[in-house]
């Protein structure tokens, strides 16, 4: 039993790692060995020998395939950002802004992987759709120049305190300004510009704000 289940661990790290030379070689002696080891009585001389052969060939594949593959310790702290079961900012996020969600899962990898900087640029680039949204919902047109496009939205929200337009659709749109204002000088101009790398207490700060920003966005916007 301590055999088979031996077997079966590396069966099943062979598949997760895609090592499918180790996965074919198991595959071909494993109902063998399960039929050898089901029947009721001592195993005979022979069989004994057919599993230890297999055993042998199982873990010469194995160790030879495996040494050359290379492999990533994750951090353990940050481990659960590599390949999250929910979105890593939420649901509602995931649903407003999809084209967000590729960056949003790299900037999570990078976390992982203790990518610093590269999960800071991946979170800059998870922002563009949330500016882009509230500036359409401005009547603004989208720009990749994030200071112009910030620019045309703070314009439009002094039109909307001078209409007396909704006091907290203005309000909300202000901070979400803010907000974005503070992301651009503080981060991504540095970030996408290579003046500057990050450390990890600084990427983990940056990550929680940029996802309570988006939380924020996506409570009104969506793409």
């Amino acid at each position: 039993v301590g055999f088979l289940k031996s077997v079966e661990f590396l069966k099943d790290t062979a598949q997760n790692l895609s090592m499918h030379t180790s996965a074919n070689v198991i595959a071909m002696g494993w109902e063998d060995a399960l039929e050898l080891m089901a029947v009721n009585r001592p195993l005979r001389a022979h069989e004994l020998q057919r599993l230890a052969s297999y055993g042998e060939q199982v873990s010469t594949a194995f160790i030879a395939e495996s040494s050359s593959s290379a492999l990533i310790a994750l951090n353990a702290g940050h481990a659960g950002f590599f390949n999250s079961d929910t979105p890593l900012f939420g649901e509602e996020v995931d649903d407003a802004f999809p084209t967000a969600s590729n960056d949003i899962i790299d900037a999570g990898k990078c976390r992982a992987a203790g990518l610093w900087t590269a999960c800071v640029m991946h979170l800059m680039r998870a922002i563009e759709p949330g500016l882009a949204s509230l500036a359409r919902s401005l009547d603004v047109i989208p720009d990749q120049n994030w200071n112009s496009a910030l620019n045309q939205i703070e314009t439009k929200l002094r039109e909307m305190r001078k209409a007396s337009a909704g006091v907290d659709g203005e309000q909300w749109a202000s901070e979400a300004v803010l907000q974005l204002r503070a992301v651009k000088n503080a981060w991504r101009n540095h970030a996408m510009h290579g003046r500057v790398r990050y450390k990890e207490d600084e990427a983990v700060r940056i990550f929680d704000s940029v996802k309570y920003l988006m939380q924020a966005l996506a409570s009104r916007l969506s793409e």
